[in-house]
């Protein structure tokens, strides 16, 4: 076998020196080396300086009767006449792939470089060192690294070559995951066989992309099969369109499973492409779980049929005794006028035998509770007022104190907001339910007043009415539902036998909610307004509010994962299952910061140095990218079913959502890595922000957004429109930048002039209301 020898110089002198000596000596002793080739492309990566590879040359042309020659870049040579000089035979490299050109024209530009330096140089022998085209890789500009390309370029290229009888070597015969070190992930895939020797495609007849595509295809359908089978199996009452509806997307997301199975099972593992494959499947695990449970939900919501767990306002019996009933409603500088207006209103209630506690915790001003003071006197013995000036624990701090100084008789705690106008049936249709002692917790919906005035309040109250018309309704049906403090009706035993609300925790009512599923009992939701309250005046309040929800869940997370996910008893598999579901929306939004992040970096990257660095595998980046499109679809689909707001309000309904993604992220980092964060009230009754002052308050996102924007100019600008990779990527940070966009547009519209609420529109406002919630 004739073998062209190589000297791999570096340019450190002792080691080159015994790299030519090794060469001369092969050269001189076998006669099968018909050429002798010193360094390789040492000129284009300026690795050895011109004088010693002239030195070698030089050296090796002296002591050998063989061709001499260093190979370089065709173009290198029409330059360098003078070290044309010094080589017997010229030894150029053509790889189309490097210019970006089309593998359909790839041939074509070989031959179009051999004639160039040929016809340059006459008298010189020219041969092709390298050319050769990668089956695996990014995109280069028009150039795709294909299995496909690389059997036609190779195929076409030996045949042009073989009938111009032109001299030439393909790079090359095996897969060298080295070189991905050196060249990028195409670097890896330039052989004709694997790095385990085993042939890519034949020489002559079809060549397929993926040889092994029926084995995938067919395991992305079994296991599609049975995921399905166990699903539909977990859900006998899903009418025919909730199936068809579930099955497909659970294909959808079986099949980019296989689909990240098949490609990693096409690459070469480094011990950095291990960790960063880790890191990235179980973001993509992530991603398809939080998937999985949007296409549940949607699929329960649009193709259910009537609900089995549906409690509507109860009615009491005859001679039925009415337990007596503590309500307390706790505050922390609250408008004055605000709270005696829903003081007024629990003194309508129509309900024999109840008290209201009122505390008020850590209101330094003593002029903002001394009227609610007067107006509990006012309203009679039923009403007790206590001020606690500062106080620790939180609202919970000043529940507990409440219950400390509840009448003995009660049997059953309410829980009110300081901004609620409640009902006057409120605790004759909830009360009765607890005639069953397995019941602790009869919850009835946050509903709100005062929104229709104003873009912004309307759009706060439609995302709420998402979780309170979908969420809640669903969990209900498994007994899941979150206790979310207002209007929550509690069984005293069994609030005294857990010893009150947790002080630790910023969600005390969601905690406690959680406390008494793990001790077996009910707690069931009524699908019926009975008081409203006001949304937050402004975005920061807004923002502030989910804040605290998502930093308190995290807590709780953090406190009962055990629980939660299953390794100790207390929750049935359906409860863990919504409670995990619930969370997961913000562990994404949490993932999305991460997303976010790396994305910018590698933007930067790519944009800085783009031979050296690769576009993500769009098998990473659809899945984020369908996640959107699913949720958008999903929250279409299920408000129309549930919320039936019309499209303009469920449109802005999503933006008001997704503008919280940046707030929710930072509350999931901070709530499961620190312990100690102040409660934060939600004001009300309050002028909303200037426009200035909403803008610095989501600067933050202003500058997420715009830096995505830009990375997504900068790459079109860079790698121009045909790379398809490059579009792809592009499409993503743009995707990536719409929550944030949605937080300056939401926070701008919050900034909007707007008449202020009235409390005197009560009557009419809840009428309203209460048709709408219906």
């Amino acid at each position: 076998i004739d073998v062209v020898v190589s000297a791999y110089l570096d340019g450190t002198k002792v080691q080159d020196d015994v790299e030519v000596g090794a060469v001369i000596g092969i050269a001189k002793t076998n006669r099968n080396v018909p050429r002798v080739i010193l360094g390789n492309e040492t000129q284009l990566q300026k690795s050895v300086p011109p004088e010693m590879l002239v030195a070698y040359l030089r050296r090796a042309r002296k002591a050998l009767r063989t061709p001499v020659s260093t190979a370089e870049p065709w173009d290198f040579w029409l330059n360098h006449p003078e070290i044309v000089q010094e080589v017997d035979f010229i030894a150029i490299h053509i790889l189309p792939y490097w210019k970006e050109i089309p593998a359909n024209q790839a041939v074509e530009y070989v031959l179009e470089k051999y004639r160039t330096v040929q016809h340059a140089y006459p008298s010189k022998p020219v041969i092709i060192a390298e050319t050769g085209w990668p089956s695996d890789g990014p995109q280069r500009g028009a150039a795709e690294p294909t299995q496909i390309n690389q059997a036609e370029f190779i195929r076409s290229f030996v045949q042009k070559a073989t009938q111009l009888k032109i001299p030439y070597n393909v790079i090359e015969a095996f897969d060298q995951p080295w070189k991905s070190q050196l060249e990028g992930r195409a670097g890896e895939h330039w052989g004709m066989m694997t790095a385990t020797r085993v042939e890519k495609f034949p020489l002559t007849g079809p060549v397929l992309e993926d040889p092994e595509w029926r084995a995938w295809a067919w395991s992305a359908a079994a296991l599609g099969a049975l995921i399905m089978v166990l699903y539909l199996s977990r859900r006998p009452r899903l009418s025919f369109f909730g199936e068809a509806l579930a099955i497909i997307l659970i294909q959808v997301v079986v099949t980019g499973c296989v689909l990240l199975a098949r490609e990693a099972a096409g690459q070469y593992f480094s011990s950095w492409d291990v960790l960063f494959w880790t890191a990235t499947v179980a973001a993509q695990a992530l991603l398809a779980c939080i998937f999985l449970s949007d296409t549940a939900e949607m699929s329960d919501v649009v193709g259910d049929r009537p609900l089995k767990q549906k409690y509507p306002p109860a009615t009491a019996p005859n001679g039925w005794k009415a337990p007596f009933v503590s309500i307390h409603l706790a505050c922390c500088r609250e408008p004055p006028e605000l709270v005696i207006a829903t003081l007024k209103s629990l003194a309508k209630l129509e309900y024999p035998t109840f008290e209201v506690i009122v505390v008020d915790n850590n209101t330094a001003d003593e002029s903002a509770w001394r009227p609610l003071e007067r107006c509990c006197a006012q309203l009679g013995a039923r009403f007790r007022f206590y001020s606690l000036g500062r106080w620790p624990g939180f609202k919970a701090g000043a529940l507990n104190f409440a219950l400390k100084v509840t009448d003995p008789r009660a049997q059953v705690i309410g829980i009110v907001d300081a901004d609620y106008l409640v009902s006057s049936n409120w605790l004759s249709a909830t009360v009765p339910y607890f005639d069953d002692d397995s019941i602790a917790v009869v919850q009835a919906p946050q509903e709100h007043r005062e929104w229709a005035h104003s873009t912004f309040q309307r759009m706060e109250n439609d995302e709420y009415s998402g979780f309170f018309r979908i969420g809640m309704v669903q969990r209900n049906e498994d007994n899941a539902i979150i206790q979310h403090g207002t209007l929550s009706l509690v069984q005293r035993k069994i609030l005294d036998d857990l010893r009150g609300w947790a002080e630790w925790c910023i969600c005390e009512d969601a905690e406690l909610g959680l406390r008494m599923l793990l001790k077996g009992k009910r707690n069931i939701y009524i699908d019926h307004p009975f008081g409203f309250g006001l949304v937050p005046d402004s975005y920061q309040a807004y923002a502030t509010q989910r804040f605290r929800w998502a930093y308190g869940a995290m807590r709780i997370l953090r406190r009962y994962w055990k629980e939660i996910v299953g390794l100790k008893s207390g929750l049935s598999g359906a409860q863990r299952y919504h409670f995990i579901k619930g969370w997961l929306p913000w562990l994404g939004d949490g993932l999305h910061a991460v997303f976010t992040v790396a994305a910018l970096i590698w933007s930067a990257v790519l944009i800085c140095d783009p031979l050296q660095t690769d576009f993500p595998e769009p098998i990473f980046v659809f899945p984020a990218v369908a996640l959107v499109l699913l949720r958008v679809v999903g929250t279409a689909v299920t408000y129309f079913k549930r919320v039936r707001i019309g499209a303009p309000r469920t449109a802005l309904a999503m933006i008001a959502g997704s503008s919280l993604t940046h707030t929710v992220a930072s509350a999931v980092v901070r709530g499961l890595f620190t312990s100690v964060f102040p409660f934060r009230r939600t004001p009300k009754l309050e002028s909303g922000s200037r426009l200035l002052e909403a803008l610095l308050f989501v600067y933050q996102e202003f500058l997420l957004a715009g830096l995505l924007i830009a990375s997504a100019v900068g790459i079109i600008i860079r790698f121009g429109c045909e790379n398809s990779d490059g579009i792809v990527w592009c499409f993503a940070l743009v995707v990536q930048a719409l929550p944030y966009a949605a937080a300056v547009i939401t926070s701008s519209i919050g900034a909007l002039p707007r008449p202020g609420p009235s409390l005197d529109a009560w009557s009419s406002s809840s009428q309203v209301l209460g048709k709408s919630a219906v």
